[in-house]
C-alpha cells in the first residue's frame, strides 16, 4: 500500500507539472497573438550582409490596436562583449514614432557590426518594451556588389565568376534602396549601372554616387543601345566617355565567339583597355582615389549574355577596378570577413584621447578681484569697521573669520568657473583629393564628465554615421562600457549613467565639405618633387610628406601658401621594422628610440600626431591600402565638427590631420627608383586566402596566377630604358614551401608588345626581375607580369624601376 501511495503520488506530481507547463505555454501563445503590434525586420540589401561597414537594418511595424506613440530602439552590442572579451562600446540607434490603428510603417536605418552578434529591435513606450525582436545576420558577404537594372538577373554572372575565390553577393538595387550618403555606399566593392533610368535618382543619390567614387569607390557603367537611359542622370564628369550614338559590330575579335554586338561611339575621356580596332569596348576613368569602368556595350544585350566568355570579362573588370581599389580591405586587409570599422579604428586613439590637458586657470582678471577685495576687506574695510565699533580687539576673530570666507569664496569660484566643466578630446582625419571640396571625414571624441549624470551630445552638420567606442587600455573605467543612444533624426547622442571623470567616446563619419588643398608630384633627376598649396582659409600649424618610408616636414602652412618638397623614392616594407613616419613625432610611446615620460603640451601633441600617424595605414574610406604613393599630411587646432553638451559648447582641444594622396605625375629623365611605379593588380586566376598577410601581400590557396600591371606616365618624348621589377617579399621567396621539404617554383611572364603574346622572364623574388626590352612599350612604358605556380604560392610587393632617357 505504501508503494501504491507513493507512486499515486509521484504521478500526481507529473500530472500537476504537465498542466502548469500547458497552462504557461497557452499563456504565452495567448499573449503573443494578442499583442497588437507586429514587428519584421530585414538586414543588409537583400539579406546581403558585410561587416565592418554601415549596412541597413529595415523595421516594418503594424498597429492592429488603437494609435500609440513611442520609440523605435535598434540596439547594436559590441563584438567584444558579445564575443566574451572585454567590455566593448554599445549603440542604440532610436527614433520617435506615432502609428495610428490599423496602420504599417517603414523604417529603415544603419549600423555597423565587427562580429555577427544578435541586432535587437524594440518599441517602446514610457519606457516600457512593448514589442521586440532580435535578429542575427546570418548570409555574411566578404564582397559586396550593388546592381541597378531594370533586368532582375543582371550581372548575377560575376557572382559564377568568382574573382580571387570569392563569391561577392549580388544585391539588385531598386532606386529607394540606393543610399543618398556616399559613406553608406562605401558597403559596395563595386555599383553597377546597366539599362536603368538614372535620372530617377534623386540629386542627394547623384551626389552620393560622385562622392563615393571619389573617396575610393568602384563604379561599372553598361552603356550599348540604352546608353541615353543609362547616362542621363549621371553627373558627366564621372562618365569615361562623352557617348554620341552606338553602332553595330559584326564580330569583334576581341571578343572572341560573339556576333552582332551594339556598342556606344563617342569620345573617350578614360583609357581603354580593351578595344576593338579604334572603337573602345572597356574604358576606365580614374577619379580621386576611385575608378569608374564603362563598357561601350549592354551587358544585358544577347550577344553578350549567351557568350561563353561572360563571366572571365567580368573577373577581369571586378579585378582592375576593386583588388587595387574598394576590396583591397578584404583582400588584403587584416580582421574578419570585412573591413575595419571606425569603432575598431577609434581603438587606436583612446590612449591620445584619454590624453587630457589640465584646466587653465580662472581669468586673471578673476583672480585679480578676489585678492583685491580680500585685501580691502582683511585691512581697510576691518579697520574701519572695527574702529567705528570701538572693537579693534575683535580683529582676532575678523581676520580669520575673513580668510575662510574669501577661501570659501574662491573654492567656489573655481567650481563654477572650471569645477563643472566637460571636457572633450577631438581628433579628426580628413581625406581630402585634388580638386575636390568635399572629403571623407572621421572624428574621434572622448568626453570627460565631471559629475554623474546623463549627458546629452549634439553633433551639428549634415548627415553624420555615430558608432561608439571603448578601449581596454582606457584609463576612466565605464562601468556603462561606452553605452550610446543615438537620435537618427538629430544626430542627438545620449551618454546615459556617466561617472565623475568618466572618459566615454564616440566616432563620427562623414562626407562633407572640407578645406582646399591643392597639390603634384612628379619625378625628376630620380627624385619625387612636388608643390603643395593651401587654397583654403584653414591655418595649418605643421605638415608633413610621406613618400614609402621617406618624408619631409614642411612646417606651417597659411592660407594662401605653397611649400615644396623633394624626396628619394623608397618602398616602404611593414615587415622590415619600424617605418621611419614613426621617427617623426618623437615621444614616449614612439620607436624611435622611446623618449622620457612628459606631461607638457608639446609630448601630447607630439603623442597625439603619433598616434594618427599609425592609424594611416589602416584607415580611410577603402580600408586597409598599401600605397607608395606621396601623401601630404597637414595639422590644425581648427575642429570640423560642431559639438555641444547639456547644450553648451565643452572645453574642447582639438587636433585635425587633412590627408591627400597624390597620384605620381610625369616622370623626367633620370633614375626611376623603386616605390614610385607600383604594381597593379589587374587579374587573378587563383583562389585568394583572405588577410592572408600584411596589407599588398597575396597569398594563393593553391595553382594559380596574378597579373601585374605597371603604367608610368612618362614625360613627353621620353622613353623608359633598362627595366626591371624590383620585389620585396617579408618571406623571402615567392613561393611557400609545399607539402615536401622543396620550395614552390614559381614562373614569371612578361607580356612581349611585338609578338603579342607572354613570353618567360627569369623572375626573382626578393630581388630584382630583369625585363626584356620587347616587353616595354615603346610610346607609354606599360610593362605587364604573370607570375604563377602550380601550388599555393605567395605575392611580394612589386614596382618598376629602370631609367627614364
Amino acid at each position: 500500500m505504501a508503494r501504491c501511495g507513493r507512486r499515486l503520488a509521484t504521478r500526481a506530481g507529473v500530472a500537476i507539472s504537465l498542466a502548469a507547463i500547458g497552462l504557461f505555454a497557452f499563456v504565452t501563445v495567448t499573449e503573443a497573438a494578442a499583442n497588437p503590434i507586429q514587428i519584421s525586420v530585414q538586414t543588409g540589401y537583400h539579406n546581403n550582409f558585410k561587416l565592418g561597414q554601415w549596412m541597413p537594418v529595415a523595421v516594418d511595424i503594424t498597429n492592429n490596436g488603437p494609435a500609440l506613440d513611442g520609440r523605435l530602439e535598434i540596439q547594436v552590442d559590441s563584438a567584444l562583449g558579445a564575443k566574451g572579451g572585454g567590455p566593448g562600446g554599445t549603440a542604440i540607434y532610436e527614433v520617435p514614432i506615432s502609428l495610428a490603428g490599423g496602420a504599417t510603417k517603414h523604417f529603415r536605418t544603419f549600423v555597423t557590426e565587427d562580429f555577427s552578434v544578435p541586432i535587437a529591435v524594440r518599441l517602446t513606450r514610457d519606457n516600457k518594451t512593448i514589442a521586440s525582436r532580435q535578429v542575427t545576420p546570418a548570409n555574411l558577404t566578404s564582397l559586396l556588389v550593388g546592381v541597378l537594372s531594370d533586368r532582375a538577373s543582371a550581372l548575377d554572372e560575376l557572382a559564377a565568376a568568382r574573382p580571387g575565390g570569392f563569391t561577392p553577393g549580388i544585391a539588385h538595387l531598386a532606386a529607394a534602396d540606393l543610399p543618398d550618403s556616399g559613406l553608406v555606399l562605401r558597403a559596395f566593392d563595386m555599383i553597377a549601372i546597366d539599362d536603368f533610368a538614372t535620372d530617377t535618382l534623386t540629386g542627394a543619390q547623384r551626389t552620393a554616387l560622385t562622392d563615393y567614387v571619389t573617396a575610393g569607390g568602384s563604379l561599372l557603367l553598361g552603356t550599348g543601345g540604352s546608353w541615353r537611359k543609362t547616362l542621363a542622370g549621371l553627373q558627366s564628369g564621372i562618365v569615361p566617355m562623352d557617348v554620341t550614338g552606338s553602332t553595330i559590330l559584326a564580330a569583334p575579335a576581341s571578343l572572341a565567339g560573339v556576333r552582332g554586338l551594339e556598342v556606344a561611339t563617342g569620345t573617350p575621356n578614360g583609357i581603354a583597355w580593351m578595344s576593338e580596332a579604334k572603337q573602345p569596348l572597356l574604358i576606365e576613368k580614374q577619379l580621386g582615389e576611385g575608378i569608374v569602368t564603362l563598357a561601350t556595350f549592354d551587358w544585358n544585350q544577347g550577344a553578350i549574355a549567351a557568350w561563353s566568355g561572360e563571366s572571365t570579362l567580368l573577373r577581369q573588370v571586378f579585378v582592375r577596378s576593386t583588388f587595387g581599389f574598394g576590396a583591397a580591405q578584404t583582400i588584403f586587409g587584416v580582421g574578419g570577413n570585412g573591413a575595419i570599422s571606425a569603432s575598431q579604428r577609434g581603438t587606436n586613439l583612446t590612449q591620445a584621447l584619454s590624453n587630457l590637458p589640465s584646466l587653465n586657470l580662472p581669468a586673471w582678471w578673476l583672480i585679480g578681484s578676489l585678492i583685491l577685495v580680500y585685501v580691502l576687506l582683511v585691512g581697510p574695510v576691518n579697520y574701519v569697521v572695527l574702529r567705528a565699533m570701538n572693537r579693534r580687539a575683535l580683529a582676532w576673530i575678523t581676520v580669520p573669520a575673513i580668510a575662510i570666507v574669501a577661501a570659501g569664496g574662491a573654492y567656489g569660484t573655481g567650481v563654477i568657473t572650471k569645477g563643472t566643466s566637460v571636457q572633450a578630446n577631438e581628433l579628426s582625419i580628413i581625406h581630402v583629393e585634388s580638386g575636390w571640396d568635399r572629403a571623407y571625414q572621421e572624428a574621434y571624441t572622448g568626453i570627460l564628465a565631471p559629475t554623474r549624470g546623463d549627458y546629452q551630445v549634439g553633433v551639428a552638420g549634415g548627415r553624420t554615421m555615430i558608432s561608439p567606442l571603448y578601449s581596454y587600455g582606457n584609463p576612466f573605467i565605464d562601468p556603462n562600457q561606452g553605452l550610446l543612444r543615438i537620435d537618427t533624426a538629430n544626430d542627438a547622442i545620449t551618454m546615459p549613467g556617466m561617472s565623475a571623470f568618466t572618459l566615454r567616446g564616440f566616432a563620427s563619419e562623414s562626407v562633407a565639405l572640407a578645406p582646399r588643398v591643392e597639390a603634384t608630384a612628379t619625378v625628376a633627376g630620380g627624385k619625387l618633387v612636388g608643390t603643395v598649396r593651401n587654397a583654403s582659409t584653414t591655418l595649418f600649424s605643421d605638415g608633413v610628406v610621406l613618400a614609402g618610408n621617406s618624408f619631409q616636414k614642411l612646417g606651417a602652412l597659411a592660407p594662401g601658401a605653397s611649400a615644396t618638397f623633394s624626396l628619394q623614392p623608397s618602398f616602404a616594407n611593414p615587415a622590415n621594422g619600424p617605418p621611419a613616419y614613426q621617427a617623426i613625432y618623437a615621444n614616449s610611446y614612439s620607436c624611435c628610440p622611446p623618449q622620457p615620460q612628459s606631461s607638457s603640451d608639446a609630448e601630447r601633441e607630439a603623442e597625439i600626431k603619433f598616434s594618427v600617424l599609425n592609424m594611416l595605414p589602416v584607415n580611410g574610406f577603402k580600408g586597409i591600402v598599401l600605397s607608395s604613393a606621396p601623401t601630404v599630411l597637414l595639422w590644425t587646432k581648427q575642429s570640423f565638427q560642431d559639438i555641444t553638451v547639456n547644450g553648451n559648447h565643452p572645453h574642447s582641444y582639438v587636433e585635425s590631420a587633412v590627408v591627400l594622396t597624390l597620384p605620381v605625375g610625369q616622370i623626367s629623365a633620370g633614375t626611376l627608383g623603386a616605390g614610385v611605379v607600383a604594381g597593379r593588380v589587374v587579374d587573378v586566376e587563383a583562389d585568394l586566402q583572405t588577410q592572408g598577410g600584411p596589407p599588398g601581400l597575396a597569398v594563393t590557396q593553391g595553382g594559380g596566377s596574378v597579373t601585374y600591371d605597371f603604367a608610368p606616365q612618362l614625360a613627353t618624348g621620353s622613353r623608359l630604358s633598362e627595366v626591371s621589377i624590383s620585389a620585396s617579399n617579408p618571406y623571402g621567396i615567392k613561393g611557400v614551401p609545399n607539402s615536401g621539404s622543396g620550395i614552390v617554383a614559381v614562373k614569371g611572364q612578361a607580356w612581349d608588345w611585338t609578338k603579342s603574346q607572354w613570353v618567360d622572364v627569369s623572375y626573382v623574388d626578393p630581388g630584382e626581375t630583369v625585363i626584356p626590352d620587347s616587353a616595354v612599350n615603346r610610346a607609354t612604358g606599360e610593362v605587364k607580369l604573370k607570375v604563377s605556380a602550380g601550388e599555393a604560392f605567395s605575392s611580394g610587393w612589386l614596382s618598376l624601376t629602370g631609367t627614364v632617357k
